[in-house]
Parts: C-alpha cells; structure tokens; sequence
C-alpha cells in the first residue's frame, strides 16, 4: 500500500508539471503569432485603379487581404535575428548608392533635354535618345523604394505611369501647362512622357526634330518634364541623409515599421511592377486579348526607333534579386531578405534565387521588340508571366509567412 500512495503522488506530480509546460508554451505561441493587419498606404509604383486616378498599368480593384503568419519553429528564431542590420545594409550599400546614380544620370539627361531644346540637331537629338535609355535603365534600380518621400510625393507615379496619355500629353502641349502635380497628369509626364516626346509626336527622328525646330511649345514642354523629374529625385535623394537613421532603427513588427513596409513595397513591386506591369498587362494576362500598346516604351518600338521594353524587364528582375540578396553594386553580398529566410532554416531563399535565374531565361527568349513578340508568339509572354508568378507566390506567401508579416495591400488578381 505505501508503494502505491508512493505512485500516486509521482504520478500528480508529472500531471502538474506537464499542465505548466503546456501553459507556458500556449503563452508564447500565442504571443508570436500575432500578425498586423493594415490596409495599404503604400501606391507602389504603378498605376491604374489602384490608385483610382492614373491610367492602366495595373489591374482590377482590390477585393480581399493576404495576411502572413509563421509557424512556431521559426517565430522564436525570428525574434533575435537583428532586422536592423538587413536595413543598414539596404539603405547604406543599395538604396542611397542606387539613388545617387539615378540622380547623376537624371542630371545628365536634363542637361541633354535643355541642349536639345536649344539647339534640335540630330547630333543633339541621338545624345538626349541616349541619356532617356541610360536614365531610364537606372530607373529600374529605385523604383521599389516607394517609402518616405518618395511614396508621399507620388515619385515613382510621376516617373512611370504607363501607358503615357496621347490626349492628355497633347492637351497640355498646347495649353503650355508646366504644374504637373495633378494626379491626371501622371500619365502625361516621366519616363513614358519623354518617350512620347522623343518618339511618338512624330513617326521619325527628322520629323520629331522638325517640330522641335518650328514650334516652341514641344520644347517648352520637354524643357518641364525635365525639370520636374529632376526636381522630384532632388526631393526623395536629400530625404534619405535625414531618413536614414529613422529607416535603419524601425524593425518593429508593425503595419508602418520601415521594415514591415519594406517587405511590401518588394513584394509589391515584383507582383505588380514587374509581373503585372511589364509582362501580364500587354500580354493579355487579366483581359480578354493581347494589350502590346501598354508595353514599357511604347513609341519607342511602335515607330521603329528602337526596342527597350524586354532590356527594362530584365533590369528591373536583376534589380529585385540583388535587392533580395542584399548585393551590393561591387557584387559584396550582405544583410538581406534571402539571409533572413536561411537564419530561419527554410529553403524558400534558395527557391526564389533559382526561379530568378529561371526568370531570366524564360525573359532572354522573348524578342527583343514585345510588339512583335506578342503578334507573332505571345504564349512565350505567358510563359514568362508564370516564370515571374512562381516567385510571387514564394514570396506573398511563404516569405511574408515566414517573416510574420502581413500584407499591407490587396487585389484582385487571385494570388
């Protein structure tokens, strides 16, 4: 008998002990997998009815939230892992030396405008067409960023709502109009609105110079997209030397934490600003047929000056992948979104830098001009569109999952 009472109290004591454990384990899952929720603030870098104002380049209206959540193993792994130093790495070796370049190149290319302007030669005309494709190019790099001032001042809708408004660009072509800052005006300004200036007023390089040449309005217009281009990258490059530190200290898990918000511009922009965008929108992804006049430089390739569109694309997934990876413009590797996923002991880092490198392949076998690529074989446009959908997939789901963040926007494309 006096074993069994023995038994008795050892057995009570296990039952208490493990009651405790069990406890406490609620406790701290309970607490880790708590996921903000937020409607989005952030408008990205392209348009249409995400913002209800500018034109075409996005699709649908938002319909649902996405939210991330993690699993236990990796919560208490994500907790200690130093978010901060993703950013210091991010803002000190990528976005401020990325913006800096653009900013040199905007330089140059409003120079070239105003040399143009002065005097429309040819010789002037090749180097401005030069400086467009050089600027535009970097554009690629910065157009993610879309926080601080550059999401506040609508930066990259100035700089890239396409398609460029025909009617509106002409509209304010002849009323000399030099305030761009309605949201109208989007679509008739930046990269796309120097394109149609240069390539679409006329259908070749002497006719476009002999417009400039008999008409000052053409000019005086092309003289204010420079100058407001310009003007908008002086604002969010001299934001960043007061923004850094904010940036570099806000690793909170929260909806307007910088990292948070960080995450998602990525992940928008890839979704949206590369996939949608570039490739889905005119290979008739969300509509019923083809849409090649909403590729990116359009006039540029529609009048046979030249073909832009795939090399935009493919510097725009070479952007996101060093960005992912944390490289720097040396190669240096750092900090990054892909280390994160590795600290957490998942596979998903090593699945997207696959899929990237897939991506390029399935980009590198378009033709160089889209509108021809789509006419005669658009199925490899789809083909590229799912190559760029399985990364959206990895990183809306599984990476935003894994980080416990949720996303701050929402669509309707039914990913």
């Amino acid at each position: 008998m006096k074993h069994l009472y023995i038994k008795i109290f050892i057995a009570l004591l296990v039952i208490v002990s493990c009651s405790k454990d069990s406890d406490e384990d609620y406790g701290q899952n309970s607490s880790q997998s708590n996921v903000q929720t937020t409607t989005n603030s952030s408008s990205g870098s392209t348009t249409g009815t995400t913002t209800g104002t500018s034109t075409g380049t996005t699709t649908g209206t938002s319909t649902g939230t996405t939210t991330g959540t993690t699993t236990d193993s990796s919560s208490s792994q994500g907790d200690t892992f130093d978010r901060g130093s993703i950013l210091a790495n991010y803002s000190e070796n990528i976005i401020i030396p990325r913006y800096n370049t653009f900013k040199s190149s905007m330089d140059i290319l409003k120079n070239s405008i105003e040399t143009f302007v002065n005097s429309p030669n040819s010789d002037n005309y090749d180097a401005l067409q030069t400086d467009w494709i050089d600027s535009y190019k970097k554009w690629q790099y910065v157009e993610v960023f879309n926080i601080s001032k550059a999401e506040e001042i609508m930066y990259g809708l100035k700089m890239n709502t396409y398609p460029v408004s025909k009617e509106r660009t002409d509209n304010n072509i002849d009323e000399g109009k030099t305030d761009l800052t309605n949201p109208n005006d989007w679509s008739a300004q930046g990269f796309p609105g120097l394109d149609y200036m240069l390539h679409g007023i006329g259908e070749t390089k002497d006719a476009v110079i002999e417009l400039y040449s008999s008409e000052s309005k053409y000019g005086n217009y092309l003289l204010t997209l420079g100058s407001v281009m310009n003007e908008n990258t002086i604002q969010v490059v001299d934001d960043w030397t007061t923004y850094k530190d904010v940036f570099n200290s806000s690793v909170d898990n929260t909806a307007t934490s910088a990292f948070n918000m960080m995450v998602n511009d990525f992940v928008y922009y890839f979704e949206k600003g590369l996939r949608t965008n570039k490739i889905g929108i005119p290979a008739g992804r969300f509509s019923s047929t083809p849409l090649p006049d909403k590729i990116e430089a359009y006039y540029y390739s529609k009048n046979s000056f030249g073909n832009l569109s795939k090399t935009l694309a493919l510097e725009s997934r070479k952007g996101v992948e060093e960005l992912f990876l944390g490289l720097n413009s040396d190669g240096v590797e750092g900090p990054s979104y892909k280390s994160y996923l590795d600290y957490l002991e998942t596979e998903i880092g090593n699945s997207v830098k696959t899929k990237l490198e897939e991506a390029t392949l399935s980009l590198n076998d378009l033709q160089d001009n889209f509108l021809t690529q789509i006419a005669e074989n658009n199925t490899l446009m789809l083909v590229a569109f799912d190559a760029l959908q399985t990364i959206v997939v990895n990183l809306k789901t599984d990476m935003l999952s894994n980080f416990n963040i949720a996303v701050d926007y929402t669509d309707a494309d039914g990913d």
